[in-house]
């Protein structure tokens, strides 16, 4: 598979990402969205997706308006690019599971 078909992908999976979240939470008030007893909750895991897709399609935006790699890129730099993009998900999950273990220290 070549990287424009994985770049396609990315960008509607993004998308889809960004879209289920912004509709869920389009479509619930503040007071339906309460925190209960559950480790994960199914609101915390939509804001996950919702922020994810938003960070995939920013980093997409920028690549393809900015071109920071020219306008053809390496196999070594599209997997650099795709280092930036899983960044954030990544530095999130890693927060939740530190936060977590605090919680149940305390």
């Amino acid at each position: 598979m070549d990287w424009e078909t994985i770049n396609g992908i990315t960008g509607i999976i993004s998308a889809i990402c960004s879209v289920l979240g912004l509709g869920y939470f389009g479509t619930k008030r503040k007071s339906q969205i309460a925190l209960s007893d559950h480790v994960l909750t199914f609101p915390m895991f939509m804001s996950f997706l919702l922020i994810s897709g938003g960070w995939a399609l920013l980093c997409l935006c920028g690549l393809w308006v900015l071109e920071p790699f020219g306008s053809y890129m390496q196999n070594d730099q599209y997997l650099k690019f795709y280092g930036v993009v899983l960044v954030l998900p990544s530095l999130m999950i890693l927060n939740f599971g530190v936060n977590t273990l605090k919680a149940q220290r305390t």
